[in-house]
């Protein structure tokens, strides 16, 4: 008995096949997430695509367009921006990872449900808000002529809104709410069984943070802590409101700054590239928040 394929077997199963693909794609699944699809491509892909290309086209010897890394060699005029925004972003992230971990681990010692969903509402209200609204929030409350300024004698410390401290400081507004609501359910998932067994067995509350508190939340802590850097690297609104362009670089104001001067100039040139280094620094930071996140996630479901 022959095993051989016939042409009619073959267009029959191409047709099988068709006709399968045509049924998925209009499942009611595939035509839900057309639009968010069509959305990310436009929006997402599309920009990132161009600036891209733009980042890495050149101009040859002989006036033809290739590939090249010249437009990232040129960075270096922008490194005080490069330094001005990894200051500003690991000095804030710190502090915020800091005070948003400790404030998360006293909420998840009260053990209530209530609190936690309230917690997590308002830290994720907090944790996107910004822009304009922000910056003059501060500026009405700390600023040189602000509320809290004199009543605080801050004039006396040298402390000024309008400097790399004062963006570590308001940047705490949303930096703190994403520490809390990245690291609470990691504290919320240290199982008081977990403490007996420490005690039973004669373990200090020193012995029980060594070797198992600390070992079990230190992916989820140093997650949240990239996060916030990446963060804080990519705020632009509310920085630029704050500080203006040109009085303290950092690599998104530098980057509107370089659009405006337009294309004639080498502007746009630049500002794709550092573009291209905060997708790079983005993918990163997205990366390793998610393998840690999954790694805490083994000890505590």
């Amino acid at each position: 008995m022959s095993s051989a394929t016939t042409p009619t077997d073959s267009a029959a199963g191409a047709r099988s096949g068709g006709g399968r693909l045509l049924s998925r794609l209009g499942s009611p699944a595939v035509v839900s997430l057309a639009p968010m699809t069509l959305v990310l491509l436009l929006f997402f892909a599309l920009p990132i695509g161009g600036m891209a290309l733009i980042a890495f086209t050149v101009e040859g010897p002989s006036g033809a367009a290739r590939a090249g890394l010249t437009h990232f060699a040129d960075l270096t005029d922008h490194a005080e921006a490069l330094g001005n925004s990894a200051r500003v972003s690991l000095i804030g992230a710190t502090v915020g990872a800091a005070i948003g971990a400790v404030t998360s681990f006293c909420i998840s010692q009260i053990r209530s449900r209530r609190l936690d969903s309230v917690v997590a509402v308002l830290s994720s209200v907090l944790a996107n808000d910004g822009g304009a609204p922000l910056a003059f929030s501060f500026i009405v409350t700390l600023g040189n002529a602000g509320l809290l300024f004199s009543l605080l004698h801050l004039d006396a410390t040298g402390f000024s809104l309008y400097s790399w401290q004062g963006l570590v400081v308001m940047y705490q507004y949303f930096l703190i709410p994403t520490m809390v609501m990245v690291t609470l359910p990691t504290f919320a998932g240290l199982r008081r069984q977990w403490r007996e067994a420490n005690t039973a067995l004669g373990g200090s509350s020193w012995t029980f943070w060594r070797r198992v508190g600390l070992p079990v939340a230190a992916p989820g802590l140093l997650g949240g802590w990239i996060l916030l850097v990446g963060s804080a690297y990519a705020t632009h609104a509310s920085a630029a409101v704050l500080i203006g362009t040109g009085v303290y670089p950092l690599v998104p104001l530098t980057i509107a700054s370089e659009l405006r001067s337009g294309a004639s100039t080498g502007g746009e040139a630049t500002a794709m590239a550092l573009g291209v280094t905060m997708v790079v620094i983005a993918v990163v930071v997205l990366f390793l928040f998610t393998r840690l996140q999954r790694r805490s996630a083994r000890w505590l479901q």
